[in-house]
């Protein structure tokens, strides 16, 4: 089945890769989704202007941002094809990216009712879903979903492809670095990509990271991407969720060259670093229009929902990516589908 981002590596199944064996530092290296990087470096500035000639195949329209200027990971700025801004249901303090309010989370499923009477967790309530559901369960989710737990080597290569510096099953868990942080960035990618293309589904994910105590920008990432293109070019295609550990951000994007992305929106993301953090992340996608909820198991009450909207493929490989990871990031959990009939209101209500 199954971010994420820009991935470099070899399939036999994608067209266009080349041999892993036969690469040189400073070759051009295939990505695992068929693309043609320019042959730089991981190590290159992200904000090095690319050729970002998205080719008519892999893309089905224009996402509202000028390709010749696209904006990159650190830019401050938003691409004028976000319509509109995230939310924290936390702290009750208002942000540069987006608004938050203070409706607090709960983990349970219990039935209380709050002062206004309403369950909390019920079908009448308001707020995030990841409120009152941990660990991506099956009831979010019409029957039957596609659950992934990464425990049955068989079902992985059943169900996922990826040969360049490919992830690792141990543990009941999907296991992506950690990487050697050198300067040849082929050697710095753990790629998967799922061999069933999705189109509007509900994709949860339970992963663990650790955020290192120093974070290098543009390095320390990992990344979600859904409904990719096979033939697209980079991720011209597609929407990818950034878990950016050096920023402790989460951002909509785009990958448009070797080391840039086009953003579409952007979050605060709380992460403790030098320790392992579990997050829970859902992304809904429905026609061109994108909405993520991500928490920290650390951090219960803020939940950030980050929606965006821009127009791709309607259907496409699910992607993970580990980029650059100075720490390990273990997948234990993926579980991808329609929403439940409980489900949905709140997704449909938090969309752009």
């Amino acid at each position: 089945m199954l971010l994420a981002a820009a991935a470099c590596g070899d399939d036999a199944q994608i067209p266009g890769a080349t041999d892993p064996a036969t690469s040189e530092s400073g070759s051009t290296v295939g990505d695992p989704t068929g693309n043609q990087p320019t042959g730089t470096t991981a190590g290159d500035d992200s904000t090095t202007t690319a050729d970002t000639t998205v080719p008519t195949s892999t893309s089905t329209a224009d996402t509202g941002t000028d390709s010749t200027s696209p904006l990159t990971s650190t830019s401050n700025e938003t691409a004028t094809s976000s319509t509109s801004t995230s939310t924290s249901t936390s702290t009750g303090e208002t942000t540069e990216d987006g608004t938050s309010t203070s409706t607090g989370a709960t983990d349970t499923t219990d039935g209380e009712t709050g002062e206004t009477g309403v369950d909390p967790c019920g079908p009448d309530s308001e707020g995030p879903l990841l409120n009152c559901f941990v660990g991506c369960p099956d009831e979010l989710f019409a029957v039957p979903p596609y659950v992934e737990e990464f425990d049955a080597q068989a079902q992985y290569d059943a169900h996922w492809g990826g040969t360049w510096a490919a992830p690792t099953l141990a543990g009941g868990a999907l296991n992506f670095g950690p990487h050697p942080m050198t300067m040849d960035w082929w050697d710095n990618y753990s790629p998967t990509w799922s061999k069933q293309e999705y189109g509007d589904a509900l994709l949860c994910v339970r992963l663990r990271l650790t955020p290192p105590m120093v974070g290098i920008p543009d390095e320390d990432m990992f990344e979600i991407t859904s409904r990719l293109p096979a033939d697209a070019a980079f991720e011209t295609g597609a929407m990818a969720l950034g878990l950016l550990t050096a920023d402790e951000q989460v951002v909509f994007r785009t990958r448009i060259a070797e080391a840039q992305w086009q953003e579409h929106a952007e979050a605060p993301l709380p992460l403790d670093r030098g320790v392992e953090n579990t997050l829970d992340v859902l992304i809904y996608s429905q026609g061109d229009d994108y909405v993520a909820e991500l928490r920290n198991a650390a951090h219960p009450d803020d939940i950030t929902v980050l929606p965006a909207t821009a127009q791709f493929s309607p259907k496409g490989l699910v992607t993970l990516l580990g980029w650059r990871n100075s720490e390990a990031v273990h997948v234990d959990r993926l579980v991808l589908g329609a929403p439940s009939a409980d489900a949905y209101p709140k997704l449909a209500a938090e969309l752009p």
